[in-house]
């Protein structure tokens, strides 16, 4: 009897060993959260080195040579790539009592031998158009000057004015690039006269300006004129700065 006692006694024994927790402390490897991240972008340009074409006055985005009449040519880098080639204001009787205002488009419907104006308009338009494909937006700036119209003895029209006010601006792109234009009391005063300015960071793509030949005009004193054609150059100048 006590053989079983003592047996009973010592499974009790083992069975409470081995239920007897072990305790132990492992360290923690868990590796920190990370939620950011960065990544480079780059993108390179240069400047555009072939020739520039006349655009569509009316969307610049679309090359468009338009007529021959370009007093000025295509090009690359800043250039003026197209400016009307020719300004007619008309014939007229001398008046010797009155001054007068003659526009660009000038017509007399009242004498068939006059009617003719053979100024050379796009889209009945005087146009200007300058190119800035250089890369830089540095601004540029362009003037016009001109002397007074001489007749064919070599007498000037003295006192004649020719006014030119600015015209409409659009330019190639989807915003404004920037490009001002400025009215011009007299072309034909022998200075150089702002027409448009492209200030710094400015004047990108291509630039077209469109002026209504009714606001071109020649003013001419009374008693001046002799019997006679008359005639000037408008010379155009497109300088690489603002001004």
């Amino acid at each position: 009897m006590k053989h079983i006692i003592g047996s009973v006694l010592l499974s009790g024994a083992l069975i409470l060993t081995a239920t007897t927790p072990l305790v132990a402390h492992a360290a923690d490897t868990t590796a920190a959260a990370n939620t950011t991240g960065s990544t480079k972008v780059t993108a390179t340009f240069t400047a555009n080195t072939g020739t520039i074409d006349p655009v569509d006055p009316n969307n610049p985005n679309v090359p468009d040579p338009g007529s021959t009449d370009n007093g000025a040519k295509p090009g690359g880098g800043l250039s003026l790539i197209y400016v009307t080639d020719q300004l007619d204001f008309g014939t007229h009787q001398i008046d010797v009592l009155n001054p007068n205002t003659y526009a660009a488009n000038y017509v007399d419907s009242t004498t068939s031998t006059n009617s003719a104006n053979v100024s050379h308009l796009w889209n009945s338009k005087a146009v200007i158009q300058v190119s800035d494909v250089r890369g830089t937006n540095a601004g540029w700036h362009l003037t016009v000057q001109g002397a007074q119209l001489t007749g064919a003895d070599g007498t000037s029209l003295t006192g004649a004015t020719l006014a030119l006010k600015g015209g409409s601006l659009t330019n190639s792109g989807t915003t404004s690039n920037g490009v001002v234009s400025s009215d011009v009391a007299n072309a034909i005063n022998d200075s150089s006269n702002l027409i448009l300015n492209a200030p710094v960071n400015d004047g990108a793509g291509v630039t077209v300006d469109q002026i209504d030949p009714s606001n071109i005009t020649l003013t001419v004193p009374a008693n001046v004129a002799k019997a006679q054609a008359y005639s000037t150059t408008l010379n155009w100048t497109l300088a690489d700065t603002p001004s």
